[in-house]
């Protein structure tokens, strides 16, 4: 699997073509099942156009011509947002303009290949769509497993080699999760790192959308023209990678390493050992607010009200025709009223502050601790509401504890080819995001040769 960096230079070195890229994706996207909502059948032309620029040696971007995919919650100009939804399909028209983190990925001159299938209006880890089909994990093709959602169709369109990066959005892991499940690097960008200007939302004070890939540098690559910190006709920005025998690393005594499959926890305890053949300092440290975030997700979950304060109409005009799932996970947030709401947001910030404060008292360059408790679950252990209730819950639970305290996170899979996708997930506080890079792109250098 390439990267956003290795294509981009094999395009100005002529030794492959936008149209060939486009053609390929087009062939493995038509042998896929269920990874997109729809697709871009108007490509061709534009690649054509950016290779001839190319071979006539004009000024073009560097990621010109090379596909990506947009997860379908994200406006893309002259294209409808359903959402993962066939409610959408009574409100929704063209749109004007692009989402504000995706505008200057068009301006870098990535093509959008198509919209990903989700989960129902971003309301489930599992990646479950009874609208549009269920996309498979990578993994156990033949037994059926989940793909972790709410980016599913993203995840698994980088994890089938359909493109090399794509677009998700996180609220409680709908990033990592999917990410973790189909062996590949999600992000779960800090809280106001990202405009959520475009993007269709789940819950506004917690949604962050961020990048999916096959590797830690496309990832950074495309934070950084997300988030303005890359111009698009600039060259590329480089990640300075953190050396492994600098790394402080803390496993959480916390209720996050309790539970895990068998396969997770050796899988884990395998890329911990690699880690620290390699120099890392890891121990294990008390961080209590953890098993608070975890308590609180399952509990007083922010999400719930404003979700029903969004669908609320929708639901008593079309609530037949939404995911039976999602309509009852929604249809809680009716019992919420807005002072409890309030007092929900008031604990929810001591959470991040007590966070920050029990972090920094670590001296470390981040926490690590398994993406997800368990591997891909199959889609048959989901077969009913309460199933399908314990099943998502099970998925959430690590990933949610960094979207409670605040932080931004990462998922890398430390698991090798041929056994069950697990990720190993790194957080660290709201705005540690550019360190944080750092800090993964030198264990993703170990982690990846240990896969080998």
């Amino acid at each position: 699997m390439r990267s956003l960096r290795e294509i981009s230079a094999s395009l100005q070195a002529f030794e492959t073509t936008s149209v060939a890229l486009i053609e390929n994706a087009s062939k493995l996207a038509k042998a896929s099942d269920s990874v997109f909502i729809s697709i871009n059948e108007g490509l061709l032309d534009l690649a054509e156009v950016i290779d001839r620029g190319r071979k006539q040696n004009q000024s073009t971007p560097a990621l010109a011509g090379i596909p990506i995919s947009l997860k379908d919650l994200f406006n893309v100009r002259n294209e409808i947002t359903l959402a993962g939804s066939i409610v959408r399909k009574h409100y929704a028209k063209p749109e004007a303009r692009d989402a504000e983190v995706v505008a200057p990925l068009r301006e870098a001159g990535l093509l959008f290949f198509g919209r990903t299938n989700m989960s129902e209006f971003a309301f489930s880890g599992m990646g479950k769509n009874p609208h549009y089909g269920t996309p498979l994990s990578i993994w156990d093709r033949q037994t059926g497993r989940l793909p972790g959602g709410s980016s599913s169709g993203s995840a698994v369109s980088v994890a089938e080699g359909i493109v090399t990066a794509t677009l998700g959005s996180d609220t409680a892991g709908s990033c990592r999760i999917p990410a973790a499940f189909n062996g590949i690097v999600g992000v779960k960008p800090s809280y106001g790192r990202m405009s959520l200007s475009g993007i269709y939302p789940l819950s506004p004070t917690t949604d962050a959308p961020g990048p999916l890939a096959n590797d830690v540098d496309s990832c950074f690559i495309l934070d950084q023209l997300m988030c303005g910190r890359a111009k698009p006709h600039k060259p590329l920005p480089r990640l300075q990678s953190r050396t492994v025998e600098s790394l402080k690393l803390v496993i959480p005594e916390s209720g996050v390493m309790g539970g895990l499959d068998e396969e997770v926890q050796a899988t884990f305890e395998g890329a911990l050992e690699a880690l620290r053949a390699a120099g890392a300092d890891i121990r294990y440290a008390a961080l209590p607010v953890l098993d608070q975030c975890i308590e609180f997700f399952a509990t007083r979950a922010i999400v719930l009200y404003e979700a029903w304060q969004h669908h609320r109409e929708m639901l008593e005009q079309h609530g037949d025709e939404y995911d039976p799932f999602v309509q009852q996970r929604i249809s809680t947030g009716l019992a919420i009223s807005e002072q409890e709401q309030q007092v929900r947001y008031q604990d929810m910030k001591k959470l991040g502050l007590q966070f920050a404060r029990q972090y920094s008292q670590l001296d470390a360059d981040a926490i690590i601790y398994p993406t997800v408790a368990c591997v891909p679950p199959t889609i048959a252990e989901t077969g009913n509401f309460d199933d399908a209730r314990r099943v998502n819950l099970k998925c959430l639970r690590n990933t949610a504890t960094a979207n409670y305290f605040d932080g931004c996170s990462m998922s890398l899979p430390c698991h090798r080819p041929g056994q069950a996708p697990v990720g190993l997930m790194l957080s660290a506080t709201n705005g540690s995001d550019e360190e944080l890079y750092r800090v993964a792109a030198g264990i993703e250098t170990i982690l990846s040769t240990a896969r080998l």
